[in-house]
């Protein structure tokens, strides 16, 4: 990398302020060392390269808040899924992997976000039945390799999904009933120890790296194992991130098994801090979102998942109202399909406006494009990154204007928002470094990758082809309980129709 990169002529987007300006960016040692108005006089000075903008629309890296590195294998298994669809579907979706395989996967994911714009991202990282040291390192390793930060966050529970929700084993037929055993969990202690053990080598994470500690959903763990999480996130400082009421489901079910809402329970628990991060966040009410506020916690907000599991949609501006901060995130490949930031910024954004709510309450681009880049940051607990601003990090993603999405360039904010899709991304730089440069990915070669992921499917498809078989006859009878559960009453509707 070159010590010193002048960025000539961009027109550079600032949501903070929303406007959009041409700007000359001095970057180095991997920071943005100066910002100064395009001028074709400024000397550029000694041993200073120059890479012409003149074309292009930078904004900051995007950060996706919520993904699951370990679907990425799993794209486009899922039509009609709904949540607990997909969860009775985990043991295979995210299982029979081996740390070659993580890699794999994991790295597929990685390019797929960094060739759309995205330099960061917050994975949480299921192995069944236990997380080990391994296949951590395979993960930071793939993230590493594709040139990509991340905050890895080892996904637990200490109850399966038929353990979780009271009655549904009972329900199942005698002969099923039998087979629940084949998706329990490793036992809670060794878990804990498990991830004990990753957390303390953490410093020896490739830089840009980070760790953090991922209980999966409340009702999925018992008090005691949320207790231990919360106390090895504040031994070795790490953020906590939950799968919060995302189905009306887990709301009904908090409500049978802690006489409150799941956030209710987490805050009796001392789990609620600084730190703590809230996916999906879609069944909460006035109260909850007083929680999250009081106690300093973050959202992920996961529009492209929600809609395509029939979750509901999240009612964002609320959150905005008491100060929460909000980010955008895909959620993983097995939920969304498609790991593209645009897509969740077009979705918040359209989202926003089905309430019945006055315009002034929706979304705007500049809010939302604050939600897939500086929120995001936070969530992650970067440091000074997210913002093109000096002493931040060279953090950047570069739009071609000769797209059609930009033709004719009317008003460059709102059409990152309602007009971008991915395809106009031309170059991509993280601490300084160019990862994608002229539209081609220059860390990993997408030919080997492919063929990569080919020969990991042939060796996964027989690893899986059991619990797969077993899954799919559990489908339907855990989706007709969790459907006629779920229509147990609740004091907020959270989609668009009652009549569902």
């Amino acid at each position: 990398m070159t010590a010193s990169l002048l960025i000539k002529g961009g027109l550079v987007a600032d949501a903070q302020s929303g406007s959009c300006e041409r700007r000359d960016l001095l970057i180095e040692d991997g920071l943005i060392a100066q910002i100064r108005s395009a001028n074709k006089g400024n000397d550029p000075g000694v041993n200073v390269a120059i890479h012409d903008a003149g074309d292009r629309l930078i904004i900051p890296g995007l950060v996706n808040a919520h993904t699951h590195g370990h679907a990425n294998l799993m794209k486009g298994v899922a039509d009609r899924w709904s949540l607990e669809a997909s969860l009775t579907n985990g043991p295979w979706l995210g299982g029979g992997r081996d740390p070659e395989m993580m890699y794999i996967s994991t790295l597929l994911g990685a390019v797929d976000m960094i060739s759309k714009g995205c330099t960061a991202c917050f994975d949480l990282v299921y192995e069944f039945p236990r997380p080990s040291a391994a296949g951590m390192a395979a993960v930071a390793k793939a993230y590493a390799d594709a040139g990509m930060r991340a905050v890895l966050a080892p996904m637990i529970a200490d109850r399966s999904l038929f353990q979780a929700i009271p009655g549904l084993a009972e329900a199942m037929p005698d002969e099923l009933r039998a087979r629940i055993g084949a998706a329990t969990l490793a036992p809670g202690r060794e878990i804990v120890d498990a991830v004990g053990a990753i957390a303390a080598a953490k410093d020896t994470l490739p830089a840009g790296i980070s760790l953090a500690i991922a209980p999966t959903i409340p009702h999925h763990c018992s008090d005691s194992f949320l207790q231990e999480c919360a106390d090895l996130a504040a031994r070795y400082g790490l953020p906590i991130h939950m799968h919060i009421a995302e189905s009306r489901l887990q709301a009904v079910v908090a409500h049978r098994l802690y006489g409150c809402s799941a956030l209710a329970h987490l805050a009796d628990l001392d789990i609620l801090r600084p730190g703590f991060v809230a996916a999906h966040s879609v069944w909460l009410d006035d109260r909850d979102l007083d929680l999250l506020a009081e106690h300093q916690a973050c959202v992920a907000h996961i529009p492209a998942s929600n809609y395509r599991l029939g979750s509901g949609i999240a009612h964002i501006r609320p959150m905005l109202e008491r100060g929460i901060t909000v980010a955008l995130a895909t959620d993983g490949a097995n939920s969304s399909d498609a790991l593209n930031m645009f897509e969740a910024m077009r979705l918040a954004s359209f989202s926003s406006r089905v309430f019945g709510s006055p315009r002034e309450f929706w979304l705007s681009a500049r809010e939302t494009l604050h939600a897939a880049t500086a929120a995001g940051v936070t969530v992650l607990g970067l440091p000074r990154c997210g913002r093109i601003a000096e002493g931040f990090a060279a953090d950047l993603t570069f739009l071609d204007l000769n797209s059609l999405n930009f033709i004719p360039l009317n008003d460059p904010l709102n059409q990152i928002v309602a007009a971008e899709d991915s395809s106009s991304v031309s170059e991509v730089m993280v601490g300084g470094r160019f990862v994608v440069k002229g539209g081609t990915l220059l860390t990993v070669n997408r030919g080997e990758l492919r063929s990569n992921v080919a020969a990991a499917l042939d060796r996964l498809a027989p690893r899986i082809a059991e619990s797969r078989a077993l899954a799919q006859k559990f489908e339907p009878l855990v989706v007709a309980f969790a459907n006629a559960m779920a229509e147990s009453p609740l004091p907020i509707d959270r989609y668009v129709s009652p009549n569902h």
